[in-house]
């Protein structure tokens, strides 16, 4: 009786590295990307607590509220930055929220701002507009961010 050898032959060997090497390199960018969309959502849970912010001080006092609330952010900065928020400021006017992200290395300069706009109705907060939800846009043209690396409630 004569014995077969088992195991692989060259060409299934190289059929499976060629189909590794694809899968990788497609994984790897989606990776990547993957990984600056998690860090530049460190910015929109940033803004998500200073977006309650501006909505309960315009609530209680219109946009003079919004004006102590913008003073009260700015002089906290020391508490609000991290290493990759860099800032965050409120319009003092119309409650309009700017997170300025760095310590990411795949945005490039210029390009590292997440913009949150109120309105309600579509309408910017006013004290002559000042019934209904408040509702946050930051898919403006303010936002500059590559849309690829915003969050998905963005895009």
């Amino acid at each position: 009786m004569k014995k077969q050898n088992a195991g692989f032959t060259l060409i299934e060997l190289m059929i499976v590295i060629a189909i590794i090497g694809i899968l990788a390199a497609i994984a790897l960018p989606a990776y990547q990307d993957y990984t600056v969309r998690a860090k530049v959502s460190e910015g929109a849970i940033a803004a998500s607590a200073i977006k309650v912010g501006v909505t309960e001080m315009f609530a209680d006092d219109g946009q003079d509220g919004i004006a102590r609330y913008n003073i009260e952010i700015a002089a906290d900065q020391a508490n609000i930055n991290t290493d990759k928020i860099s800032g965050i400021t409120v319009d003092g006017t119309n409650g309009t929220i700017a997170v300025s992200l760095a310590g990411i290395a795949q945005l490039t300069a210029g390009n590292q701002t997440l913009v949150y706009v109120p309105t309600i109705g579509n309408v910017a907060l006013s004290n002559a507009n000042s019934a209904g939800s408040v509702e946050w846009a930051c898919n403006t043209a303010a936002t500059t961010i590559e849309a690829k690396y915003l969050p998905a409630s963005c895009r």
